[in-house]
């Protein structure tokens, strides 16, 4: 059930992200969401167990499954920082902690002592084995390094915002990221507790795990989707508001356009807002023409202005 959760979050936020991204913008985002939505959906054991089958049934897909994620992870880190406008999220150091923990989760992946074919849950059955401790425990230690950076990250974005959708998603994204490392110290307790003490010292940390895991996602997907919706939402109303000065310049504009020798013609189908600019023009050109009778009263001027303001405040 939380599998499902978590991949209906996921294709959630894809579906978010197709619609309102901006062209070419956020695309990093939309790769990681697409990789990890992918990855998140092998949990469910009736889809895995096809899918491992097809790779001979030797629980090959978890190692394919864990460093796809961390694949996904690190581009998510990426493209929320920009494009990696902190070193520690885009840059060398970035690469080279996921080629390490790509590494480390590989070679610990070859020296479990596999038994053959497919297990529902890898670490309930090999998590006694040390490699299957350390395989399990490189990938959290990795969330923990990505994003540790991306909570700071999230944080002077916070306190540089303007836009309310800007402090929203930042504040959301600083919180699935807590709900991340609080997620990975779960887990790594869980795994000391196997090694330690078996399956049965490990089971009372799984319903923490899934409650972690369900929060973390639901953090981050709405942390991700605020700012396109938010944006879409935000240009929408813009593009009313621009249409509604269009409709009430309309008659100063026909007297303007009247009353003023040689007139601009308005281009047919034109943009909303170069229709607007040009209606501005043309009225203020008319009222300061010597040669003709057409003024502006107090509440023209007031309308003109606000008119104005409205245009220049998306430019």
């Amino acid at each position: 059930m939380v599998e499902l959760v978590v991949s209906a979050l996921m294709w959630t936020l894809v579906g978010v992200l197709v619609v309102f991204r901006r062209a070419r913008k956020e695309r990093s985002v939309l790769y990681a969401a697409v990789t990890i939505a992918v990855t998140m959906m092998l949990n469910d054991d009736d889809l895995y167990f096809v899918v491992d089958g097809w790779f001979g049934a030797r629980d090959v897909v978890h190692l394919i499954s864990a460093i796809t994620l961390m694949f996904g992870v690190h581009y998510l880190a990426k493209g929320i920082s920009r494009a990696g406008a902190q070193p520690s999220l885009g840059g060398w150091p970035a690469r080279a902690a996921l080629t390490a923990a790509i590494l480390v989760t590989t070679v610990a992946f070859v020296l479990v002592p596999h038994e053959g074919g497919t297990t529902a849950s890898f670490m309930r059955v090999y998590g006694d084995h040390p490699a299957a401790a350390v395989y399990s425990s490189t990938q959290y230690v990795y969330f923990i390094y990505v994003f540790t950076a991306l909570a700071r990250a999230s944080a002077a974005t916070l306190r540089s915002a303007v836009l309310r959708r800007e402090r929203v998603a930042a504040v959301l994204l600083i919180t699935g990221s807590l709900c991340v490392l609080l997620l990975s110290l779960n887990v790594l307790v869980m795994n000391v507790a196997q090694l330690a003490g078996g399956l049965s010292a490990a089971e009372p940390w799984r319903p923490t795990y899934y409650l972690f895991q369900v929060l973390t996602f639901a953090f981050l997907a709405g942390g991700l989707a605020v700012a396109p919706i938010g944006r879409w939402v935000t240009e929408v109303r813009r593009s009313r508001e621009i249409r509604s000065f269009v409709d009430r310049l309309a008659p100063l504009w026909s007297e303007a356009v009247s009353a003023r020798p040689a007139p601009g013609v308005e281009p047919a189908r034109a943009d909303p807002e170069l229709r607007l600019h040009r209606r501005i023009i043309e009225i203020r050109d008319a009222a300061m023409d010597g040669r003709n009778d057409f003024a502006l009263d107090d509440d023209q001027r007031a309308l003109l202005r606000t008119a104005e303001e409205r245009l220049l405040a998306g430019a």
